[in-house]
């Protein structure tokens, strides 16, 4: 049998990781009879993926370089939107509307020869679905969560949120 061997350490640093889950929590929000990606460790599945090297998957250089800049540029994006609060500080219905325009492209001053915001878009989101969806080996998907939920290999077990997760979000609807 395959078994993965995960780094010792991430990737990210601490704000860009609460970065990374308040986007992600955005992108797949989770409530109290659903799991979401706070849930799933998606933010986990990233982060010990980009520590990674290129033989895991060739793409992971190129994703080193962009996640700094698409994390800086978010964050520069939200402080002018929402009166100096960076990424990490917006409630989901914020970092939601952050996300539509990175989606649309109409974010001001993104550094473009980096990232075009939709491919920045495209990338945040993949990410995020594959650490929902994925393999638990790789991180994400934190004890088959939402195989567990959907009913993947095993019946469908309802979801409650553990009283130790982390609180629902300002913005949540259920």
């Amino acid at each position: 049998m395959w078994l993965l061997r995960p780094p010792g350490t991430g990737f990210f640093d601490k704000d860009q990781r609460c970065a990374v889950e308040a986007l992600f929590d955005a992108v797949l929000p989770g409530g109290p009879r659903r799991p979401g990606a706070a849930d799933a460790g998606a933010a986990e599945y990233i982060d010990r993926l980009l520590a990674m090297g290129p033989e895991t998957h060739p793409e992971i250089p190129s994703w080193r370089l962009a996640y700094p800049v698409l994390l800086a540029a978010l964050d520069t994006a939200a402080r002018r939107a929402h009166g100096g609060r960076g990424v990490a500080e917006l409630d989901r219905a914020e970092a939601t509307a952050l996300l539509l325009g990175l989606a649309a492209g109409t974010l001001p001053d993104w550094p473009g020869a980096a990232l075009a915001q939709p491919a920045a878009f495209a990338l945040l989101r993949a990410h995020c679905i594959e650490g929902c969806f994925g393999d638990p080996r790789w991180g994400g998907n934190r004890e088959a969560v939402i195989w567990r939920w959907y009913g993947y290999l095993t019946p469908a077990e309802p979801f409650t949120r553990p009283t130790t997760a982390t609180a629902d979000r300002p913005g949540e609807s259920q």
